[in-house]
């Protein structure tokens, strides 16, 4: 767990030094990475769980329709988690660059309807 939470900590810095990749619009919902990895925990059903686990620093993801997952991270060096709250379970829409890192797929999230 220890070594996740500081993956997750480096992630955004090595972003800052990736090439500026094209914007993508994707569609899905936002997921507290902790349910979900562990128990496939999303949708409306858990939307208030989710909510609450992000709130206290669970990292997020976007779970796209085609069930692709994504790790949020800002487009700016600070958290997504005023961007992504009280947004569990709903279907939204993401505008972000999609960057891949040993196997990690990374959203840097522009926007978020």
């Amino acid at each position: 767990m220890k070594k996740l939470a500081l993956l997750l900590l480096l992630v955004p810095f090595a972003l800052l030094a990736a090439p500026d990749d094209k914007t993508v619009t994707l569609t899905g919902e936002v997921v507290d990475l902790h349910c979900y990895t562990s128990r496939g925990a999303h949708g409306e059903e858990h939307a208030g769980c989710a909510n609450g686990c992000i709130s206290r620093d669970v990292p997020a993801g976007f779970l796209t329709e085609d069930g692709t997952l994504y790790l949020l991270v800002n487009e700016k060096m600070n958290s997504v988690k005023e961007k992504v709250a009280g947004k569990a379970g709903k279907k939204l829409t993401a505008t972000g660059r999609v960057v891949e890192r040993s196997g990690m797929k990374v959203l840097q999230l522009i926007t978020l309807e």
